[in-house]
């Protein structure tokens, strides 16, 4: 009630004009209230009174006593402001047929104000929506919208409706609204240090004036803050205030609409970039070499996320030994799948030329140093099998330790060093063990020993010993891994536990028979 009241004080626009004659010439008003009114003419008034006022409304003859109180002239017109000595009946029903009018034209405007900045959830389109309304009810030249990221306690904007501008909270006029909550206006926006002429500077544009208010939403938190520049017709004021107040909170709605489209966008983009990550991560591990001598090999790897750092490889060495690597990164997700492909290049380069295994994983561990600064390390195993003597040289770099199996005994190839990538200056020892025919190597990493059941009971170290002990031939797993898909028992012919949903029960289906043959495995 108090607000509509303090509207109807307020001095009304009146478009059209509203032709009047006074001291015998024409007049032409241009606005009212009930103090007074503004009037044009082409001829000069005599300033002071009492005079008469006549103008004609709604087919009514209406004479108010007015006082000149001031006049100015530019150019061939004068402008010449009116104070109404006495206010009949008459002009009390202008005024509140005037004030009914402009409710209703107001209601009209933050309607269409409304619809107009609701009509899209894109950024850019939001800003030109808000401005494009800014422009049209308060003539300004032009205009900022600023974000708030409360993570970060910085706002943003968008410029040129490309380059993101940021600056911290507290910081400058619109960094002060938003720390504040408080609006700013400047009819000389260079008289104030906290100002910032860049913008300016490098664009030729003069600021003259400034408007900068919060945005808010239904909980009254700031959530934003709209900048505008250089009023054409005058200065800022109450009145441009309380129009910016009254949509406050469709701004606020559409910013966040905006802001969580932003996110979504940024989330279909990395979840596109991870599948392609996973996809091509698949193609970096290989399949299994099916030509050696005596041999028969297996692999599978079900990544926890899109991409991960579980790693393993088959590499063909000179003099016919065949390469075997394990290796799981520390964490999850891109950065472990970063170092793994890092390890896996160098590995490729390195095997073939270094025949000394510890110097070999001496310089893979330098390198994941040099490039994680003991942020990220990896467990390793590396090993160089001999198919015609069954030897296996190997490092073992705190990896899990893979097991042998033959003849229903389980031999564990234990750490031989720190994992890669703690310590600049990690040394390591070599160690060797005979395979002999029909025993099986089996390769593996705690995926496998820490799936849970839907309890979070994980399966552990000591049950994934005894069904190695009753299962030696993990190459049925093979069958699950050229469709690459994640199957509801991953493992299932040779009772493993399932990385995927957390089986951890054997499964009923015998084991194959034992090859006569050595078998890999991860």
């Amino acid at each position: 009630m108090f607000e509509q009241e303090r509207r109807k004080a307020d001095r009304l626009h009146l478009t059209p004009s509203i032709p009047g004659r006074m001291q015998e010439h024409e007049v032409r008003l241009v606005n009212i209230g009930v103090l007074g009114t503004t009037v044009e003419h082409d001829k000069p008034l005599i300033v002071g009174g009492p005079h008469k006022l006549r103008f004609k409304w709604d087919g009514e003859e209406i004479e108010v006593d007015c006082t000149v109180v001031h006049s100015e002239q530019k150019a061939n017109i004068f402008k010449t402001g009116l104070s109404f000595v006495a206010r009949p009946t008459a002009l009390r029903r202008v005024l509140d047929t005037l004030n009914d009018r402009d409710e209703m034209d107001r209601l009209k405007t933050l309607v269409e104000a409304s619809k107009l900045i609701n009509s899209s959830i894109e950024p850019d389109a939001l800003f030109g929506s808000i401005l494009t309304v800014a422009r049209n009810e308060l003539h300004v030249d032009r205009g900022t919208l600023w974000f708030v990221d409360d993570e970060k306690k910085e706002i943003w904007t968008k410029v040129a409706g490309e380059f993101r501008a940021t600056r911290p909270i507290g910081t400058g006029i619109a960094g002060t609204v938003v720390a504040t909550g408080e609006p700013i206006i400047l009819h000389d926006a260079y008289a104030d240090s906290r100002f910032d002429r860049t913008a300016d500077e490098k664009s030729g544009y003069r600021t003259r004036s400034m408007l900068c208010v919060p945005i808010r939403n239904r909980d009254r938190k700031i959530v934003g803050a709209l900048q505008l520049l250089n009023k054409n017709d005058g200065a800022f004021g109450q009145g441009d205030l309380d129009f910016l107040s009254s949509i406050s909170e469709h701004m606020a709605i559409a910013m966040e609409n905006a802001t969580l489209h932003i996110e979504l966008l940024e989330k279909q983009r990395m979840e596109e970039e991870l599948k392609l990550g996973r996809e091509i991560q698949s193609r970096l591990l290989p399949q299994p070499p099916i030509d050696v001598l005596d041999t028969e090999l297996a692999a599978l790897s079900v990544p926890c996320y899109e991409v991960g750092g579980d790693y393993y490889d088959f590499l063909e060495l000179p003099d016919g030994d065949l390469g075997l690597a394990i290796g799981d990164v520390s964490g999850k997700g891109v950065s472990a799948a970063l170092i793994m492909s890092s390890v896996q290049a160098a590995l490729r380069v390195a095997a073939p030329i270094e025949d000394d295994l510890a110097r070999l994983v001496q310089r893979l561990n330098a390198l994941i140093y040099r490039s994680a600064r003991g942020r990220k390390y990896a467990t390793f195993f590396f090993g160089r099998y001999t198919p015609s003597t069954g030897l296996l040289r190997y490092v073992n770099a705190g990896h899990n330790p893979p097991f042998i199996g033959i003849d229903g005994k389980l031999e564990e190839l234990m750490s031989t060093g720190k994992p890669i990538g703690i310590l600049p200056d990690s040394t390591y020892h070599e160690r060797d063990v005979e395979i002999p025919p029909g025993a099986t190597l089996f390769l593996y990493t705690d995926g496998l020993n820490e799936a849970a059941d839907p309890d979070d009971n994980e399966f552990g170290y000591e049950r994934l010993r005894e069904l190695f002990m009753k299962t030696h031939d993990p190459a049925a797993i093979h069958r699950r891994q050229d469709d690459r898909r994640p199957s509801p028992h991953v493992g299932q012919a040779c009772g493993l536990p399932n990385p995927e949903c957390g089986t951890a029960q054997p499964c009923p289906t015998p084991p194959r028979k034992t090859p006569d043959r050595p078998t890999y495995c991860r």
